[in-house]
């Protein structure tokens, strides 16, 4: 997941934007273990509407078997070597990845495994078990994994489209990218400060990815 700060980056040239994620599951999900709702357009998360102590603790040996999964999810949401490496070669093109050729073609190939990659993780997030001592970083990642796939979702769409709009608001995506990016980049940082401080609290060994 560190590459997606580099493509972010070379969208400030002025393409792509990330559309608040709005997930059916997460408004599902409200009440079994507080309000588990992201919120619109990468600002902080808001904690479980009931304290963790009004539920029963979750064992140790659940603690650690959903963070072996969520482990999963996010490895499978990585970038691979070689995905990393045509990154690094798209981003140095500049914008010969909009007009027709092989640097485009490259382009949409890669952005497209990515809108998959993050499209599962979204998937896999929702089986997770819901637990009142990991529900904020549950509700994170989730919304991470969410924004994310819309971000390179606008971003094929503003490469086939420089004035592509955003169908609900009517405005342009392209001028919206700045603030979504430090958005998505924001809430990366809480929720992997807010991993390392649960994994501290509960033993759970440092994630390796």
């Amino acid at each position: 997941m560190k590459a997606v700060g580099a493509i972010c980056a070379f969208m400030l040239c002025g393409l792509g934007s990330i559309q608040a994620a709005q997930s059916q599951y997460l408004d599902q999900n409200q009440g079994q273990n507080g309000q588990f709702a992201a919120q619109n357009g990468g600002q902080a998360f808001a904690p479980p509407s009931q304290p963790a102590n009004s539920a029963p603790a979750t064992n140790a040996a659940q603690l650690k078997q959903w963070f072996s999964r969520y482990d999963q999810v996010r490895k499978q949401a990585q970038m691979t070597a070689g995905e990393k490496d045509r990154a690094d070669n798209i981003l140095s093109q500049g914008l010969s990845i909009f007009i027709a050729g092989p640097n485009k073609v490259q382009a949409q190939k890669l952005l497209t495994g990515l809108v998959s990659k993050y499209q599962v993780a979204i998937g896999q997030m929702k089986g997770l078990p819901l637990y009142p001592e990991t529900s904020k970083l549950h509700r994170g990642y989730y919304q991470y994994f969410s924004d994310a796939r819309t971000l390179f979702s606008d971003y094929l769409l503003v490469q086939n489209d420089l004035m592509a709009k955003d169908p609900r608001t009517g405005k342009r995506v392209m001028p919206q990218l700045m603030e979504r990016k430090n958005n998505l980049e924001n809430l990366e940082r809480q929720i992997k400060q807010l991993d390392g401080e649960l994994r501290s609290q509960y033993g759970i060994a440092r994630y390796n990815g």
